[in-house]
């Protein structure tokens, strides 16, 4: 049966929400494995949407800002600088730099997910209601850690759309 883990470990409603990113985390890393390098950054027939790499590298790029939006700190250089930034000078996703293969992509995002629960051992159910800065908006810190989950969601929909365009492509021309 499919449900939410709720740990003993954190406060109720922040583990429910932390449950959500966790499953998440699982579910992208299932659908992206034994993706060949190739697929990995497969663009569409046309080599105009983001690879499955752009997308990887974008979730756990947004997600790590959040992580430290929570902790009601400013991101440290030196994670800005191994996440890149959020857009390229041309307002896309940036390619990951030097084409790291799935692992590391997979290892970034699990990097992420940890340092998120490590931030929600502290969190109290009051705490989830505190605001944060975002998007020239304010969010509170509930909502923030269901749009990580919510976020990761919607671009495996993305990642499954282009599997099976991959998937028609490489068939198309084993005939």
């Amino acid at each position: 049966m499919k449900d939410l883990f709720i740990r003993n470990d954190m406060a109720p409603t922040v583990s429910l929400l932390y449950s959500a990113v966790e499953e998440n985390s699982l579910r992208l890393a299932s659908i992206v494995s034994h993706m060949t390098h190739s697929e990995l950054y497969y663009k569409g027939r046309c080599q105009t949407k983001n690879s499955m790499a752009q997308l990887l590298h974008h979730i756990a790029n947004v997600d790590i800002r959040w992580v430290w939006r929570i902790k009601g700190n400013r991101i440290p250089n030196h994670i800005e600088q191994a996440y890149g930034p959020m857009t390229d000078q041309n307002g896309q996703l940036p390619e990951p730099k030097n084409q790291p293969g799935l692992d590391e992509l997979l290892k970034r995002h699990q990097h992420v997910v940890n340092e998120l629960k490590s931030v929600c051992y502290t969190l109290t159910e009051n705490d989830l209601h505190q605001p944060l800065s975002y998007d020239g908006d304010t969010a509170t810190i509930r909502w923030g850690i269901w749009h990580m989950s919510d976020h990761s969601r919607y671009h495996q929909a993305h990642i499954e759309a282009l599997k099976k365009e991959w998937k028609q492509d490489v068939a198309k021309y084993e005939r």
